[in-house]
């Protein structure tokens, strides 16, 4: 699994390999809770994990916005996609189902993790991607030690 440290992501295709990294120690159950702001680069983060697990290539990856989940299979693992961008609870993501993929096997990765923290099981890895000033195709991911504090 890729060490704890800040990285630099300076185009998809390190996106993608940070995603590959990241993949190989990833088991069924596990949560990944993403974080940033609009284009910082999650779903591309989901793209490069979805194909790393073995998905098939022709896999199309999107954010599940107005869905709030799509679910990927035909790989090592499923992945249970979600965005809680507009969930206005912990219960909206129960609802669509997360426990439900968990006792199934699935990798959940939750786009807009910090909008439903509370709904997220303790031993979810936090990441956060950011945009870089100045580098319109760059971005950098840092780990989250826990769920950020909501905005006030």
């Amino acid at each position: 699994m890729p060490s704890d440290a800040e990285r630099l992501l300076p185009d998809v295709a390190a996106t993608h390999a940070f995603a590959a990294e990241l993949a190989e120690g990833l088991r069924p159950g596990d949560v990944l809770a993403l974080v940033g702001d609009l284009g910082a680069g999650k779903t591309e983060l989901v793209r490069g994990l979805v194909a790393a697990l073995g998905a098939p290539a022709d896999t199309a990856v999107c954010s599940p916005s107005f869905l709030l989940l799509n679910v990927y299979r035909g790989g090592r693992l499923p992945v249970a996609h979600y965005d809680a961008y507009f969930m206005d609870s912990s219960d909206d993501l129960e609802r669509a189902g997360l426990n439900d993929q968990l006792r199934a096997g699935a990798l959940a990765v939750v786009e807009w993790a910090d909008r439903v923290p509370e709904a997220l099981p303790r031993g979810a890895r936090w990441l956060e991607l950011l945009h870089v000033t100045g580098d319109a195709g760059a971005r950098r991911v840092r780990p989250l030690p826990r769920a950020p504090e909501p905005a006030a």
